[in-house]
């Protein structure tokens, strides 16, 4: 059922805004009683948080999937960073942000989903960037270190995934971004691990 209501909701919010559409259309898209959704939902906005919560997971699951492979640190993030923006830039995660970064004026609270959103995929990126960094290489590198790796990936989402998710949102083809996406993501990822060969080695 929840499925059903999450899938209903998303396909009219995108056509039409939070504004827009009305409790009642949801659940007569996803067959389902008002009361229901309510029980479930308390608001609209809650609605919306649970929709962008599951794209979120979406995303996670796709890039998670992956195996970054390569015989070098700065390849098997190259690997990590394009599995990242190949599944963020999927032309239904786009048209989604972008609704998102629409309705935020109006609706205050969707800050606290996008900040939910920005630390659940810290979170996740931390976890692939220990498998990824976990060798004699990875050692040597001060920012890799367990205490440091959360705001490690969070400055790898920031340089590496970001501006592409960025220009993506205020309107470039997706498709377009992803034909240079490789190239943007090598470049980003060398000045990354120049900034992480500063301080002292983790040992």
């Amino acid at each position: 059922m929840d499925e059903r209501i999450l899938s209903a909701a998303r396909e009219l919010f995108l056509a039409r805004g939070l504004a827009g559409v009305s409790v009642g259309e949801i659940a007569s898209l996803a067959r389902a009683s008002k009361a229901t959704i309510y029980t479930r939902f308390s608001t609209k906005e809650a609605l919306f948080a649970a929709i962008a919560m599951r794209n979120a997971e979406k995303v996670r699951e796709g890039y998670e999937s992956a195996v970054p492979s390569g015989d070098t640190i700065e390849e098997r993030l190259t690997v990590l960073g394009s599995e990242i923006l190949k599944h963020v830039l999927a032309a239904d995660s786009v048209d989604f942000m972008r609704l998102a970064a629409a309705e935020a004026r109006r609706f205050p609270d969707l800050a606290k989903v996008e900040r939910m959103m920005r630390e659940r995929g810290t979170h996740h990126a931390a976890n692939v960037l220990k498998d990824v960094t976990h060798s004699k290489q990875g050692r040597a590198y001060a920012a890799f270190a367990q205490e440091r790796l959360t705001r490690t990936a969070q400055f790898f989402l920031d340089l590496v995934v970001a501006p592409l998710v960025m220009r993506a949102v205020f309107g470039e083809d997706p498709k377009r971004l992803k034909a240079h996406m490789r190239g943007h993501v090598a470049e980003s990822v060398s000045f990354f691990l120049a900034a992480c060969r500063t301080g002292e080695p983790h040992r």
